[in-house]
């Protein structure tokens, strides 16, 4: 046990010294040279790139990050023929479900102009439309229209408050 302890160490050691750190091999990949997948969200397009990224990865504690605590998400019931929804608890266990159905899972958003992308006013509710494809293993698109209502507060990063899916007729 303590030699393979001190044999541990020592390639730990040998491997700090050859590249300053080791690298985690279960990392994933990283987008571009960022160093990071993750961006900081402090613009309305870096959220909607954190939102692609948690789905994709299938990352349900990095998408909890993307909700506010008061978060809700509506939708139009066609049977009951009514507004309905649920609260951030909801959404969090449903999205997990989703992660676990499915193996491969895309997400691309359209028809947010470069301005909306580029705000990053704090303490403001920015509402914006959202255009969504989400690619669930190899099945067709599920394609719709999403409103959103996101803030960033001081010293923090933009949280959705409202997700509300449109369905054009």
């Amino acid at each position: 046990m303590e030699r393979s302890q001190s044999a541990g160490t020592v390639a730990l050691l040998f491997c700090a010294l050859l590249t300053g750190s080791c690298a985690n091999p279960f990392a994933p990949a990283l987008r571009g040279n960022a160093a990071s997948v993750w961006t900081e969200a402090q613009t309305v397009g870096e959220l909607l790139e954190n939102f692609v990224t948690a789905y994709e990865l299938k990352d349900s504690l990095r998408y909890a990050e993307l909700l506010d605590e008061s978060f809700q998400f509506m939708y139009y019931d066609f049977s009951l023929s009514r507004d309905d929804g649920w609260f951030r608890e909801t959404d969090l266990q449903t999205t997990a479900r989703l992660f676990r159905a499915y193996s491969n899972i895309s997400l691309v958003w359209g028809g947010v102009g470069d301005a909306t992308l580029a705000l990053s006013t704090p303490d403001s509710l920015i509402e914006f439309r959202a255009r969504y494809q989400l690619y669930l293993d190899d099945t067709s698109p599920l394609i719709g229209f999403a409103r959103f209502e996101v803030e960033k507060q001081s010293e923090d990063r933009f949280r959705i408050l409202l997700w509300q899916e449109e369905f054009s007729h």
